[in-house]
């Protein structure tokens, strides 16, 4: 855990760990109740909130979030790394320039990049996605955006097959014009899916009609995956008052099983003795596979060769 609110002039920069066999909270370094604002002493992210941050390759990656050295509020475009191995924060500098300062933005990762989504400051609100490339340390702005622009909303990135999904639901949305004084958004209670193969958005699940049951607009809720059963699970929430429920949407149908086929050589055409057929898939860990052919509803058997 790291950082948030304390008091309406009060951000925090201090660095938590929870031992859940423990029981027991963890504070990393040794410095003490850090509520005036100051810096780290042990070279953390300066104090903020509406920050975001993802685990990924055993380390946590944090970007942006609102606040600063001495109530200065700043809407920051930082990338820090905190290293779970060394317990060290690293301010990671691009070789180009970074996306705008936001803040109730969402962070995922995947095939060695951090994106984030949304999100917003005090000029202006952003619908776009953002990808950072660890090895080459760039920023990379892969046109892709999704309806009105969006911030304090919950994600999760679900993996998937062929390709994996990031789901958002919830927080604000609103569509200023430059210059025109910023106000509050509408709560909302809409979900939608990133592909993560065409990076391409597409909304679901979003119908009071369809689903009487989905939760009410809200902000700041939490979202987990439940991967046994293949379901979101939303938390809390706020909208003029705090939000204690607990809500699960089953997405199986979108994410699939944890194993599949994806490509056949060839694909299509009659097959005769020796040919050889390539079958290609993803997630199979068991050497217990069977490829079984038919003709009409008979299945036959057929010799053949399996690797994996």
């Amino acid at each position: 855990m790291f950082g948030g609110h304390h008091n309406a002039k009060c951000r925090l920069n201090d660095t938590w760990f929870f031992e859940i066999k423990t029981g027991v909270w963890r504070r990393i370094g040794t410095e003490k109740d850090n509520t005036t604002n100051g810096e780290s002493t042990i070279g953390a992210p300066s104090p903020r909130a509406n920050t975001s941050a993802v685990l990924y390759d055993g380390k946590i990656y944090l970007f942006g979030g609102h606040g600063g050295l001495s109530y200065s509020r700043i809407a920051y475009n930082d990338l820090f790394c905190f290293d779970l191995e060394t317990e060290q924060w690293e301010k990671i500098i691009p070789s180009n320039n970074a996306p705008e300062g936001r803040g109730g933005h969402s962070t995922f990762a995947s095939e060695g990049k951090i994106f984030i989504y949304g999100g917003w400051n005090s000029e202006m609100q952003f619908n776009n996605v953002m990808q950072f490339d660890l090895e080459k340390k760039e920023w990379y702005d892969p046109d892709c955006l999704y309806e009105v622009h969006r911030w304090n909303h919950c994600g999760y990135l679900v993996p998937a097959i062929p390709t994996w999904k990031f789901f958002i639901f919830g927080g604000e949305q609103a569509e200023y014009q430059e210059g025109t004084a910023r106000a509050f958004g509408t709560y909302v209670n809409t979900s939608a899916l990133l592909d993560m193969g065409t990076l391409r958005w597409t909304g679901f699940a979003s119908d009071p009609e369809i689903y009487p049951e989905m939760p009410s607009p809200r902000e700041y809720a939490a979202m987990a995956y439940d991967e046994r059963d293949r379901r979101l699970i939303i938390f809390g929430g706020w909208n003029n008052g705090w939000f204690g429920d607990l809500y699960t949407l089953t997405v199986a149908k979108i994410v699939g099983p944890s194993y599949a086929i994806v490509s056949s050589n060839p694909a299509l055409g009659q097959l005769s003795g020796n040919v050889e057929l390539k079958i290609s898939g993803r997630g199979f860990k068991e050497l217990s596979i069977s490829v079984l052919f038919t003709q009409g509803e008979k299945p036959v058997d057929a010799a053949g060769k399996l690797t994996i």
